[in-house]
C-alpha cells in the first residue's frame, strides 16, 4: 500500500514541477525577447533622425499623398462592396432567424433587405463611374501596387535589422554562469528553431499615417515541456510587440513619457 500510495502521489507532483518549471522558463525568454524589443526600438529610433533631416520622409509623404489620391475610387469601391457584402450577410443571418422568433426576424430580414437594396445601388454607381473613366481604375491599382510595394521594401528593411538587433541583443555568452549565444539560449529555453524561428514578418517601418511609428512585432514558437507528456505537437505560439516613436526632432511633435 506504501508503494502504491507513493506512485499515485509522486506522478501528480512531478507533473507539477514540470509544469511550474515550463512556465518559469516561457516567463525568462518572453522577458529576455521583450527586452531586446524595446533596446531595438530605441537604438532603431535614433537612427532613424536622417530619414527626416534629408527630405525622405516628406518626400514619403509627398507620395503618400499622391497615392491617397489616385487610388480613392478604387479605395470607395472596394469598401462599398465590403459594406455590401457585410449586409447581405446580415440579411442572411436575419432570415434564418425568423423561424426561432417570426415577429423580430421579420422585421430585422425587412430593414436588412432595405439596407442591401440601398448598399447595392450604392455599388452600382460607383462601378459605373469607375467603368466611365477606365484610366482611373488603372492609375488607381499602379499606385496601390506602389503603396503596396514601398510597403513591403520597409518591412523587409525592417525584418533584416530585426535579425542582426535580435542576435545582439538576446546574446548571452558574456554572462560567468552558463554563456550562451542569442540562437543557444533561445533553443536551451525551448523557442523552436532559435534564433531562425523569430519572425519579424508583421512589423512594419514608419506604421502610421504621418510615418512616425516604428512597430517591432515577433512571433515564435515556445515547448512546454510538460506538454510533451501528452500532445505530439507541445508548442505553444506566442506574440510580443513593441511600438516606439521614429526620433525625428525638429518635426514640431513631442512625445510625453
Amino acid at each position: 500500500m506504501l508503494t502504491v500510495e507513493a506512485v499515485l502521489s509522486l506522478v501528480p507532483f512531478i507533473i507539477v514541477i514540470l509544469g511550474i518549471t515550463s512556465f518559469i522558463n516561457i516567463f525568462m525568454v518572453h522577458n529576455k525577447i521583450q527586452y531586446a524589443l524595446y533596446e531595438m526600438g530605441s537604438e532603431l529610433s535614433a537612427y532613424t533622425y536622417p530619414y527626416q533631416a534629408l527630405g525622405l520622409r516628406s518626400a514619403d509623404l509627398g507620395l503618400k499623398k499622391d497615392i491617397d489620391t489616385q487610388t480613392e475610387p478604387v479605395d470607395k469601391a472596394i469598401q462599398e462592396v465590403t459594406d455590401f457584402m457585410g449586409q447581405l450577410e446580415s440579411f442572411q443571418n436575419s432570415a434564418a432567424g425568423i423561424k426561432a422568433d417570426p415577429y423580430n426576424g421579420v422585421q430585422k430580414t425587412v430593414e436588412n433587405g432595405q439596407q442591401v437594396i440601398e448598399k447595392g445601388k450604392q455599388v452600382a454607381t460607383t462601378g459605373r463611374e469607375l467603368l466611365s473613366d477606365p484610366m482611373s481604375i488603372l492609375r488607381g491599382v499602379i499606385f496601390l501596387g506602389v503603396e503596396a510595394g514601398e510597403k513591403r521594401g520597409k518591412t523587409f528593411l525592417l525584418e533584416l535589422i530585426s535579425g542582426g538587433f535580435a542576435n545582439v541583443y538576446l546574446d548571452a555568452s558574456f554572462e560567468e554562469n552558463q554563456p550562451l549565444t542569442a540562437d543557444a539560449y533561445l533553443r536551451h529555453y525551448g523557442v523552436k528553431d532559435g534564433v531562425n524561428g523569430l519572425d519579424f514578418s508583421e512589423s512594419e517601418l514608419f506604421s502610421s499615417g504621418d510615418y512616425r511609428i516604428i512597430d517591432f512585432v515577433v512571433k515564435y514558437d515556445v515547448e512546454v515541456y510538460l506538454f510533451k507528456l501528452f500532445l505530439k505537437d507541445p508548442c505553444i505560439h506566442v506574440v510580443q510587440r513593441c511600438t516606439i516613436p521614429a526620433w525625428l526632432d525638429g518635426d514640431g511633435v513631442h512625445y510625453s513619457k
